[in-house]
C-alpha cells in the first residue's frame, strides 16, 4: 500500500518553498521518496566539497551552514524546520558549497537526488514546479551575496 509518512514530516513537505505549489497528489509522490534521517547536536548533515547526493528537508531541529576558510569557518546562516539543504544535488555533477552541522537534535527528510531527478523526468509538472522554486531560490541567494559584498565594501 501506499508509505505513511509522519505529519510532522508531510507538513514540513508542504511548507518547504520548494514544494510550495504541489498538488496533495504530487506532494504525496515526493514523499515516496523520503529517507527519514536523524541527527544529534554537533553530528554533520552535508559535508563541504562532497558529491552532492541529497536533497533535504529539515523536518525538526536547526543547523548552521558553514564555509571553510583559511581563516577557519565563516557561518553562512541557520537552517530550520521546512528548509531545504543540499539543492546543489538538483544540479549535476555538483558538489555541496559548504557544510551543515546540526545545532540541536536535527530529523530531515532526505531525497536522493537521482530519484528526485527521476520523477521530475517521469512528471514534467513536478520537473517544473522544482525548477522555478529552485531558480528563485537561487536568485535569492546570489541577491544575498551580491548585498554582502556591497556592505563589505
Amino acid at each position: 500500500g501506499p508509505r505513511v509518512i509522519p505529519d510532522d514530516t508531510r507538513r514540513a513537505l508542504e511548507k518547504c518553498e520548494l514544494f510550495r505549489d504541489f498538488t496533495r497528489s504530487q506532494l504525496m509522490q515526493v514523499a515516496a521518496l523520503v529517507e527519514e534521517r536523524s541527527l544529534e547536536p554537533d553530528e554533520v548533515l552535508l559535508v563541504e566539497g562532497d558529491p552532492a547526493n541529497y536533497l533535504m528537508v529539515i523536518v525538526e531541529g536547526q543547523g548552521v551552514a558553514q564555509l571553510g576558510l583559511d581563516q577557519g569557518l565563516i557561518s553562512l546562516g541557520l537552517v530550520g524546520p521546512s528548509e531545504v539543504a543540499g539543492w546543489w544535488s538538483l544540479l549535476d555533477g555538483q558538489v555541496y558549497p559548504a557544510s551543515i552541522t546540526a545545532l540541536t537534535p536535527m530529523r530531515v527528510a532526505a531525497f536522493e537526488a537521482s530519484g528526485l531527478t527521476l520523477l521530475m523526468n517521469l512528471d514534467p509538472e513536478i520537473g517544473y514546479l522544482i525548477h522555478r522554486r529552485l531558480s528563485g531560490i537561487l536568485f535569492l541567494q546570489y541577491q544575498t551575496a551580491l548585498q554582502a559584498i556591497k556592505t563589505a565594501m
